[in-house]
């Protein structure tokens, strides 16, 4: 095995770990505000896939989704959750966000010339990008009107205004400098 591969591989399991601890304690990862959670765990997924690449990036995008899924069947705090109990929602937008997120990064480093600025402006993008890719499936798999009724649109602008905000700013501000310090070692 190459020293590339046990790289990959520890850092997989020593972000793995992380998410699963913000997954599992309560308020931690998922922080429920009303209707639906402040989500912070794709953090880790961002600094681990910017720092690991490509396939560290969907591995932790994988374990993201399936930490969501598991907690919607263990721990549902709204109505929103029995929805991500769908693998659709909860699984396979997470794993398409590993993948777009190191292609991000890779297109962010290409055309900022500042390393630390093309990472956390990489990350913000990012942090927005999986907000959708997880708000289009909620929409369309949710059952759109005939589920929420007029509600769901609404509900959707008002998580990616507010929750897709802040956690695009939690993503540059947090992730941006621990990534870049890693990728530097």
């Amino acid at each position: 095995m190459t020293n590339k591969r046990v790289l990959e591989i520890t850092t997989i399991s020593i972000f793995t770990a992380l998410i699963i601890i913000l997954a599992t304690v309560p308020m931690l990862g998922f922080i429920q505000i009303g209707p639906v959670a402040l989500t912070i765990i794709h953090i880790p997924v961002l600094i681990g896939g910017i720092f690991g690449g490509r396939k560290v990036s969907i591995s932790l995008g994988l374990v993201f989704g399936l930490s969501s899924l598991a907690i919607a069947f263990i721990r549902p705090s709204s109505p929103i959750d029995i929805l991500f109990q769908n693998p659709l929602i909860s699984v396979l937008p997470r794993i398409l966000f590993g993948w777009a997120l190191y292609e991000i990064y890779l297109v962010f480093k290409k055309f900022i010339k500042n390393p630390y600025y093309a990472t956390m402006s990489s990350m913000v993008v990012s942090t927005i990008v999986h907000t959708v890719l997880v708000l289009i499936p909620l929409f369309i798999i949710g059952g759109g009107a005939t589920y929420f009724g007029d509600a769901l649109l609404p509900f959707i602008w008002a998580v990616l205004l507010t929750n897709g905000f802040f956690e695009a700013i939690a993503a540059g501000l947090i992730g941006g400098p621990i990534a870049e310090r890693l990728s530097v070692v």
